[in-house]
């Protein structure tokens, strides 16, 4: 061995007993913190249904390209979900009609070509409106048009009323007409939700106003009711042709904070839903700290328990995400909340601002793209797990260090996604329990490079966590 070598390692070894260790730049720093992960897999918690993305908007800067940004979007990320808006008659503001015909083509390019890139099997669609068409709206639009001011004297609007009664029936129509025109187009839907944040306005985009509570004021109208909404569009559906019948999801609020949830869900034939819905809105901060989701994300999970459903994070994305944060936040959801779906707002976005998993420089078929960080933190978690993984006991001795782990449907493999969430690095042990394993391998994401790269575990079978990184440990046999 070379002697200067030689003397490297001892001194190295000297300075690692001490508490010490040895940067790359040949200064001390204090050394990586020791922690224990302990996974148990007969601990088992929720089933996934996976993770997603949405194109609701912006759909347009994907669907003419035929480069491999499907690969990347659907295939090298892992994604299971892709999020949808029901555009069906609503695709301008005013004028449409009961008979206006499909033109949501940017959709159906985009699920074809995702479904191509899959070997010919599409993602799980979740459908949302953000309003039903101008016809069945109070103030006879899907949102108010540039420059209009206010928006008159009912610029949020609601259901219409027919005979001094709320048109239940003729919005319940109207979705499963929605349904069979996208399914003759070969875009079905796995879930549904009927009205994207009813609690809701702005001028900026579509909405539609639903109350918890026929009847109830908000933003200076009575509103319809979303029970009643969902009873109408669940009962029609169940009576209807379709080849395929989603599942419903819902209320699909803004965020949870005051209980807006368990307000919803007061109102509710909890039946008549497949799944628990909610967005993460509502922070008065930018870019909350994870952890500040944490009391409404333990509400939420015990209501859902209650009442024998899953739960699903639908969208959220703040204004300015980053890897870690976003990496963290699926983290909680995960494992506070227990939801079995989880999905992130823009899936591809224009430049301005740059929120998207990737972003795509205009609509030109041939406008570069760019693989934002984001993308590697759904990556970690969703790359590695497939739907119908189950959740399972992941405990770590270190506060720090967060872990969430899932075992696959047959039992044969075990994902473990660790997060280190100090300022400090640390080595982690693992201790898979009583699962049996071939191969373990590590991808890592820290700094301003490493993105979910492969890398080697140290000698005794730990992983290194540099401070706010992210490794996904996948046990395969």
């Amino acid at each position: 061995m070379n002697v200067r070598l030689c003397l490297s390692r001892v001194l190295r070894e000297f300075v690692l007993c001490a508490g010490l260790a040895i940067c790359a730049c040949g200064g001390i720093t204090e050394a990586p913190v020791n922690g224990l992960v302990v996974i148990d897999t007969t601990g088992t918690h929720q089933t996934l249904v996976g993770f997603g993305a949405a194109t609701a908007y912006k759909a347009s800067l994907l669907s003419a390209r035929t480069d491999d940004i499907y690969q990347v979007l659907f295939v090298d990320s892992g994604l299971d979900i892709l999020r949808l808006g029901n555009w069906y008659q609503n695709q301008t503001s005013t004028n449409t009609t009961p008979t206006t015909p499909f033109g949501d083509s940017a959709a159906v390019q985009v699920v074809q070509k995702a479904a191509a890139a899959r070997g010919g099997t599409p993602p799980k669609i979740l459908m949302s409106s953000w309003s039903p068409p101008a016809y069945l709206k109070s103030n006879g639009m899907t949102r108010p048009p540039p420059n209009s001011g206010s928006g008159g004297t009912d610029p949020a609007g609601t259901l219409i009323q027919n005979g001094g009664a709320y048109a239940y029936s003729d919005f319940a129509d109207w979705w499963v007409r929605s349904l069979q025109a996208y399914a003759a187009q070969g875009v079905v839907p796995d879930y549904i939700s009927i009205q994207n944040e009813p609690d809701f306005f702005t001028a900026h985009w579509e909405t539609c106003l639903w109350g918890p509570m026929e009847g109830a004021s908000m933003e200076g109208i009575a509103t319809a009711g979303y029970g009643q909404a969902l009873d109408a569009v669940y009962n029609a559906i169940a009576a209807s042709t379709l080849a395929s019948r989603p599942v419903i999801v819902g209320p699909e609020t803004t965020g949870f904070r005051d209980n807006i949830v368990q307000k919803y869900l007061d109102g509710l034939n909890l039946a008549q839903l497949g799944g628990i819905a909610h967005h993460l809105y509502g922070s008065t901060e930018d870019n909350p700290n994870p952890d500040w989701f944490n009391g409404a994300m333990g509400s939420v999970g015990k209501a859902a328990a209650a009442a024998g459903l899953q739960t699903f994070m639908t969208e959220y994305s703040p204004n300015s995400p980053t890897m870690f944060d976003t990496a963290w936040l699926v983290n909680n959801a995960l494992t506070v909340e227990n939801v079995s779906a989880y999905i992130y707002w823009e899936l591809i976005w224009s430049p301005t601002p740059p929120t998207g998993l990737v972003t795509i420089a205009s609509a030109s078929p041939s406008s570069p793209y760019t693989i934002n960080d984001t993308y590697y933190a759904l990556k970690h978690f969703a790359r590695w797990t497939d739907p119908g993984w189950v959740r399972v006991d992941a405990t770590s001795s270190l506060s720090a260090v967060r872990a969430s782990a899932f075992v696959s449907p047959d039992g044969g493999s075990l994902t473990l996604v660790l997060l280190n969430t100090s300022a400090k690095d640390h080595m982690v042990t693992v201790s898979p329990g009583a699962f049996p394993f071939g191969t373990l391998a590590i991808y890592r994401s820290s700094g301003a490079s490493e993105r979910t790269a492969n890398v080697a575990p140290e000698a005794d079978g730990s992983v290194f966590l540099p401070s706010r990184s992210i490794a996904t440990l996948t046990y395969t046999p």
